[in-house]
């Protein structure tokens, strides 16, 4: 509030000595009581010499390799990059290495596409794949079925066993030209196979059956009276060979085995066959 002061009785400014840039009052009271040369005209006033200038040098400081160091004080001065830009060039570089090592990836997917099985490619099934793969499903079970019936016969007549409550077994030994006609199966508490020729229909059945009957009493109940009758011994079991077809009929370890013979079978096949099962 200038309207409460009192204004100064003299001016300041007048007694204020303004020094220019490089004035020496010492210099000055020296040069005035020193002796002029005669060829010495005036004096100047010094130029200070001018300093050289600092060349700024621009400069990237990268710091993901860099070692930190002592600081060197006779080094240049060097403009330091803003923050924003040194994260925007680490960014860059990172995106870059990742690039590199991802450059192979084109090699990996025609490695994959050339190793992939021919089951994987989108042309093996084309359209209407469930329908497709349900009919390979159904031929791989009835394959499967086939060669069990065919190849596994023992596996068949093991199960037949199990719900028939016995030791079923398949002969080793056939005759010529005979093949199972149908799988192993139960019927009436028995174990049924039933061979077939492949030259004609004529065929033969093989039942075994869990049986308390000796050989003697077998001969009284399962050979027909007045039948002709031809026994023979093999592994202490005798057998009966009885009628006009030559059915068979033998008791082994509480089994008994009968053969109903509709193909003719001569005695010696079916011998072999008692021989096959024991």
């Amino acid at each position: 509030m200038r309207g409460a002061l009192k204004k100064p009785s003299e001016q300041l400014g007048s007694k204020i000595q303004r020094l220019t840039p490089g004035f020496n009052p010492e210099r000055e009271v020296r040069a005035k009581i020193t002796a002029k040369h005669s060829q010495v005209d005036r004096f100047g006033t010094p130029i200070p010499a001018a300093e050289p200038k600092r060349q700024t040098i621009q400069g990237e400081v990268i710091p993901r390799f860099s070692q930190p160091t002592a600081p060197d004080t006779t080094a240049t001065a060097v403009t330091l990059p803003s923050m924003v830009t040194s994260a925007s060039h680490q960014k860059l570089e990172r995106m870059l290495d990742q690039a590199l090592t991802r450059a192979d990836a084109h090699k990996k997917a025609l490695r994959y596409q050339a190793a992939r099985h021919f089951w994987q490619r989108p042309s093996f099934l084309g359209r209407r794949t469930g329908i497709k793969i349900g009919l390979l499903l159904v031929l791989i079970v009835a394959a499967f079925s086939f060669a069990a019936w065919q190849k596994m016969p023992q596996l068949s007549a093991k199960l037949a066993g199990i719900r028939a409550h016995i030791s079923a077994s398949v002969p080793s030994y056939k005759p010529e030209g005979f093949s199972l006609a149908a799988p192993v199966s139960t019927q009436d508490g028995s174990v049924l196979m039933k061979y077939k020729s492949a030259a004609d229909n004529a065929g033969f059945e093989l039942t075994q059956k869990q049986s308390n009957m000796t050989s003697v009493s077998l001969a009284q109940s399962v050979v027909p009276h007045g039948a002709q009758v031809q026994t023979t011994q093999v592994g202490g079991n005798t057998i009966y060979i009885y009628g006009q077809n030559n059915d068979a009929a033998w008791v082994n370890n509480g089994v008994l085995y009968t053969i109903k013979d509709n193909a003719k079978l001569s005695s010696d096949q079916i011998i072999n066959i008692v021989k096959g099962l024991n």
